[in-house]
């Protein structure tokens, strides 16, 4: 059996919108982003998640998000893991995995029951850009 994954279906460019401390090493952090589903599907994407400080700059979360086409008529749930590692260049790269459900029967109908793969790079303000692809 062989896997592979597809070209990606989403990209985004975004921002972390807010983090807040928790304790135990854990930050709450919010984001928000516009992207593209499939090239031309203008999407907004925001959601939450809890990161792990691992040390050695690493990281570990876990979270989930809710993508809404641009006329707001659909939209699509999702949650996600993911490990981070900061570069040599001190540039966070985070990569994971993402459950997809929705119940829209339109453009967003083919994200139901997806597994995902995603690598996401951020700046130092907290800005990101990310592309995720289907294993087929």
């Amino acid at each position: 059996m062989t896997y592979q994954l597809e070209e990606p279906f989403f990209e985004e460019k975004g921002r972390i919108t807010s983090q807040k401390e928790i304790g135990g090493g854990e930050t709450q952090m919010t984001f928000s982003s516009n992207g593209t589903m499939k090239g031309n599907i203008e999407v907004t994407n925001t959601g939450d998640f809890v990161m792990v400080s691992k040390g050695n700059k690493e990281t570990s979360a876990q979270g989930q998000g809710v993508v809404t086409i641009k006329d707001g008529n659909e939209k699509a749930s999702y949650t996600f893991l993911q490990v981070g590692k900061t570069t040599e260049d001190g540039k966070p790269v985070l990569r994971g995995c993402a459950v997809w459900s929705t119940d829209s029967t339109g453009k967003l109908a083919f994200l139901d029951n997806m597994l995902s793969f995603f690598k996401v790079e951020v700046d130092e303000n907290g800005n990101f850009s990310s592309k995720d692809r289907e294993l087929n």
